[in-house]
Protein backbone atom coordinates (compact mmCIF):
# COMPACT_ATOMS: atom_id res chain seq x y z
CA UNK A 1 0.00 0.00 0.00
CA UNK A 2 1.39 3.38 -0.97
CA UNK A 3 1.98 5.67 1.96
CA UNK A 4 2.26 9.43 1.90
CA UNK A 5 3.54 11.89 4.48
CA UNK A 6 2.80 15.60 4.46
CA UNK A 7 5.81 17.18 6.10
CA UNK A 8 3.91 20.31 7.15
CA UNK A 9 2.06 18.05 9.61
CA UNK A 10 4.93 15.69 10.41
CA UNK A 11 5.66 17.10 13.85
CA UNK A 12 2.08 16.53 14.96
CA UNK A 13 1.96 12.96 13.68
CA UNK A 14 5.27 11.93 15.18
CA UNK A 15 4.88 13.64 18.50
CA UNK A 16 1.38 12.27 18.96
CA UNK A 17 2.78 8.76 18.95
CA UNK A 18 5.03 9.56 21.92
CA UNK A 19 3.09 11.59 24.47
CA UNK A 20 0.12 13.91 24.59
CA UNK A 21 2.41 16.70 25.79
CA UNK A 22 4.53 16.42 22.67
CA UNK A 23 1.46 16.25 20.49
CA UNK A 24 0.05 19.44 21.99
CA UNK A 25 3.30 21.28 21.44
CA UNK A 26 3.63 20.06 17.87
CA UNK A 27 0.00 20.83 17.10
CA UNK A 28 0.44 24.41 18.24
CA UNK A 29 3.39 24.98 15.94
CA UNK A 30 1.94 23.07 13.01
CA UNK A 31 -1.45 24.78 13.08
CA UNK A 32 0.37 28.00 12.33
CA UNK A 33 2.20 26.34 9.45
CA UNK A 34 -0.95 24.83 7.99
CA UNK A 35 -2.64 28.22 7.84
CA UNK A 36 0.29 29.67 5.89
CA UNK A 37 1.91 26.80 4.02
CA UNK A 38 1.05 24.85 0.92
CA UNK A 39 1.69 21.21 1.73
CA UNK A 40 3.41 18.72 -0.53
CA UNK A 41 3.42 14.97 0.02
CA UNK A 42 6.63 12.95 0.16
CA UNK A 43 5.67 9.46 -0.94
CA UNK A 44 7.48 6.22 -0.13
CA UNK A 45 7.52 5.23 -3.78
CA UNK A 46 10.67 5.66 -5.88
CA UNK A 47 8.61 6.03 -9.03
CA UNK A 48 9.18 9.28 -10.96
CA UNK A 49 6.38 11.80 -10.83
CA UNK A 50 4.05 11.85 -13.83
CA UNK A 51 3.38 15.57 -14.26
CA UNK A 52 6.00 18.22 -14.93
CA UNK A 53 5.79 22.01 -15.11
CA UNK A 54 9.22 23.04 -16.31
CA UNK A 55 10.38 24.47 -19.62
CA UNK A 56 14.10 24.77 -20.23
CA UNK A 57 15.51 27.90 -21.82
CA UNK A 58 18.86 28.63 -23.45
CA UNK A 59 21.51 28.67 -20.76
CA UNK A 60 19.96 25.91 -18.66
CA UNK A 61 22.28 22.97 -18.06
CA UNK A 62 20.13 19.85 -17.79
CA UNK A 63 22.01 16.58 -17.53
CA UNK A 64 20.93 13.25 -16.02
CA UNK A 65 22.68 14.01 -12.72
CA UNK A 66 23.06 17.80 -12.78
CA UNK A 67 20.82 20.81 -13.34
CA UNK A 68 21.90 24.44 -13.28
CA UNK A 69 19.66 27.34 -14.16
CA UNK A 70 19.19 31.01 -13.41
CA UNK A 71 16.13 33.21 -13.74
CA UNK A 72 15.61 36.95 -13.19
CA UNK A 73 14.32 37.42 -9.64
CA UNK A 74 13.64 40.58 -7.67
CA UNK A 75 14.99 41.01 -4.15
CA UNK A 76 11.41 41.59 -2.90
CA UNK A 77 9.88 38.66 -4.78
CA UNK A 78 7.89 35.79 -3.31
CA UNK A 79 9.23 32.22 -3.39
CA UNK A 80 7.70 28.88 -2.45
CA UNK A 81 10.23 26.05 -2.48
CA UNK A 82 9.18 22.46 -1.76
CA UNK A 83 11.78 19.68 -1.75
CA UNK A 84 11.35 16.03 -0.84
CA UNK A 85 14.39 14.00 0.22
CA UNK A 86 17.50 16.05 -0.36
CA UNK A 87 20.23 18.01 1.33
CA UNK A 88 19.26 21.63 0.81
CA UNK A 89 21.38 24.76 1.06
CA UNK A 90 20.03 28.32 0.79
CA UNK A 91 22.64 30.97 -0.04
CA UNK A 92 21.98 34.71 0.10
CA UNK A 93 23.36 37.26 -2.35
CA UNK A 94 21.75 40.56 -1.27
CA UNK A 95 22.58 42.46 -4.48
CA UNK A 96 21.68 39.68 -6.90
CA UNK A 97 19.04 40.23 -9.58
CA UNK A 98 18.46 36.55 -10.15
CA UNK A 99 17.84 33.21 -8.52
CA UNK A 100 20.14 30.27 -9.24
CA UNK A 101 19.14 26.64 -8.78
CA UNK A 102 21.67 23.82 -8.76
CA UNK A 103 20.76 20.16 -8.35
CA UNK A 104 23.23 17.28 -8.17
CA UNK A 105 22.43 13.57 -7.91
CA UNK A 106 24.81 10.75 -7.05
CA UNK A 107 26.59 10.20 -10.36
CA UNK A 108 27.11 6.51 -9.61
CA UNK A 109 23.36 5.85 -9.75
CA UNK A 110 22.70 5.68 -13.48
CA UNK A 111 19.03 4.79 -13.07
CA UNK A 112 18.11 8.23 -11.69
CA UNK A 113 17.53 11.23 -13.94
CA UNK A 114 16.88 14.69 -12.55
CA UNK A 115 14.28 15.50 -15.19
CA UNK A 116 12.03 12.73 -13.88
CA UNK A 117 11.78 14.32 -10.44
CA UNK A 118 11.09 17.95 -11.35
CA UNK A 119 7.48 18.64 -10.51
CA UNK A 120 7.49 22.43 -10.93
CA UNK A 121 10.02 25.09 -11.80
CA UNK A 122 8.05 28.23 -12.55
CA UNK A 123 9.93 31.44 -11.83
CA UNK A 124 9.04 35.00 -12.76
CA UNK A 125 10.80 38.19 -11.58
CA UNK A 126 8.22 38.82 -8.85
CA UNK A 127 7.38 35.26 -7.76
CA UNK A 128 8.48 31.68 -8.06
CA UNK A 129 7.34 28.13 -7.29
CA UNK A 130 9.82 25.25 -7.25
CA UNK A 131 8.74 21.68 -6.38
CA UNK A 132 11.21 18.80 -6.45
CA UNK A 133 10.43 15.25 -5.40
CA UNK A 134 13.45 12.93 -5.18
CA UNK A 135 13.68 9.33 -3.98
CA UNK A 136 16.01 8.77 -1.04
CA UNK A 137 18.40 6.60 -3.03
CA UNK A 138 19.10 9.39 -5.50
CA UNK A 139 21.07 11.25 -2.80
CA UNK A 140 20.05 14.65 -4.14
CA UNK A 141 21.78 17.90 -3.20
CA UNK A 142 19.94 21.15 -3.93
CA UNK A 143 21.42 24.64 -3.70
CA UNK A 144 19.45 27.85 -4.15
CA UNK A 145 21.25 31.18 -4.36
CA UNK A 146 19.07 34.28 -4.26
CA UNK A 147 18.38 37.70 -2.74
CA UNK A 148 15.94 38.13 0.17
CA UNK A 149 15.00 41.80 0.53
CA UNK A 150 12.97 43.55 3.21
CA UNK A 151 9.64 43.05 1.42
CA UNK A 152 10.29 39.50 0.26
CA UNK A 153 8.19 36.51 1.28
CA UNK A 154 9.88 33.12 1.29
CA UNK A 155 8.57 29.71 2.29
CA UNK A 156 11.06 26.84 2.25
CA UNK A 157 9.80 23.28 2.87
CA UNK A 158 12.04 20.21 3.12
CA UNK A 159 10.42 16.82 3.68
CA UNK A 160 13.46 14.74 4.63
CA UNK A 161 17.11 15.76 4.80
CA UNK A 162 19.47 18.43 6.06
CA UNK A 163 19.00 22.13 5.50
CA UNK A 164 21.66 24.84 5.80
CA UNK A 165 20.71 28.53 5.81
CA UNK A 166 23.01 31.46 6.39
CA UNK A 167 20.63 34.31 7.14
CA UNK A 168 23.28 37.04 6.90
CA UNK A 169 22.17 39.59 4.33
CA UNK A 170 18.57 38.39 4.26
CA UNK A 171 15.38 40.09 5.42
CA UNK A 172 11.63 39.92 4.87
CA UNK A 173 9.37 37.04 5.86
CA UNK A 174 11.30 33.76 5.95
CA UNK A 175 9.64 30.49 6.92
CA UNK A 176 11.51 27.19 7.01
CA UNK A 177 9.75 23.86 7.59
CA UNK A 178 11.76 20.64 7.95
CA UNK A 179 9.72 17.46 8.31
CA UNK A 180 12.49 15.09 9.38
CA UNK A 181 16.16 15.97 9.49
CA UNK A 182 18.65 18.54 10.71
CA UNK A 183 18.78 22.29 10.13
CA UNK A 184 21.73 24.55 10.66
CA UNK A 185 20.91 28.26 10.98
CA UNK A 186 23.75 30.79 10.79
CA UNK A 187 23.02 34.33 11.97
CA UNK A 188 24.71 37.70 12.06
CA UNK A 189 24.14 37.80 15.82
CA UNK A 190 20.65 39.32 16.29
CA UNK A 191 20.93 41.49 13.17
CA UNK A 192 19.40 38.85 10.90
CA UNK A 193 15.83 39.33 12.14
CA UNK A 194 13.42 41.55 14.01
CA UNK A 195 11.91 38.43 15.54
CA UNK A 196 12.89 34.78 15.41
CA UNK A 197 10.50 31.97 16.30
CA UNK A 198 11.73 28.39 16.66
CA UNK A 199 9.65 25.21 17.04
CA UNK A 200 11.02 21.67 17.37
CA UNK A 201 8.28 19.03 17.58
CA UNK A 202 10.44 16.06 18.56
CA UNK A 203 14.19 16.39 18.84
CA UNK A 204 16.83 18.82 20.04
CA UNK A 205 17.55 22.54 19.83
CA UNK A 206 21.12 23.75 20.32
CA UNK A 207 21.66 27.50 20.48
CA UNK A 208 25.44 27.85 20.32
CA UNK A 209 25.41 31.66 20.56
CA UNK A 210 26.73 33.33 23.73
CA UNK A 211 24.03 32.98 26.37
CA UNK A 212 22.04 30.54 24.23
CA UNK A 213 20.22 27.59 25.77
CA UNK A 214 19.38 24.10 24.57
CA UNK A 215 16.04 22.35 24.37
CA UNK A 216 15.22 18.65 24.19
CA UNK A 217 12.18 16.63 23.10
CA UNK A 218 9.95 19.62 22.30
CA UNK A 219 11.07 23.23 22.21
CA UNK A 220 9.47 26.55 21.35
CA UNK A 221 11.43 29.77 21.64
CA UNK A 222 10.97 33.36 20.52
CA UNK A 223 13.90 35.76 20.15
CA UNK A 224 13.69 39.52 19.54
CA UNK A 225 16.30 41.00 17.24
CA UNK A 226 17.63 44.27 15.89
CA UNK A 227 17.35 43.42 12.19
CA UNK A 228 14.49 43.47 9.68
CA UNK A 229 11.80 40.89 9.01
CA UNK A 230 10.52 37.72 10.62
CA UNK A 231 12.27 34.36 10.68
CA UNK A 232 10.36 31.19 11.57
CA UNK A 233 11.94 27.75 11.88
CA UNK A 234 9.85 24.59 12.32
CA UNK A 235 11.43 21.14 12.65
CA UNK A 236 9.07 18.19 12.96
CA UNK A 237 11.54 15.49 14.01
CA UNK A 238 15.27 16.04 14.20
CA UNK A 239 17.55 18.82 15.37
CA UNK A 240 18.26 22.50 14.96
CA UNK A 241 21.60 24.19 15.53
CA UNK A 242 21.81 27.99 15.77
CA UNK A 243 25.18 29.68 15.43
CA UNK A 244 26.63 33.09 14.73
CA UNK A 245 28.25 33.29 11.33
Amino acid sequence: MRKSLSYTTLALILAATITSHAAQSAQKSQSSQNSQSESMDCTDSDKPITTHDYTSIPGDILQPHRLELTRPFDSNAKLKLHVCRANLRINIEPDAKQIKLTIVLNSELASYNIANYIQTIRVQPDKGVIQLNFPKAAQASVTVTMPMGQNSDNEINLGYGDLDFNATGSAGHREFNVGMGHMQLLLDKDKSYANLKVNVGLGTLHDHRPGGSDGHFTATKVYPGTGAGSLEINVGMGSLDIRND
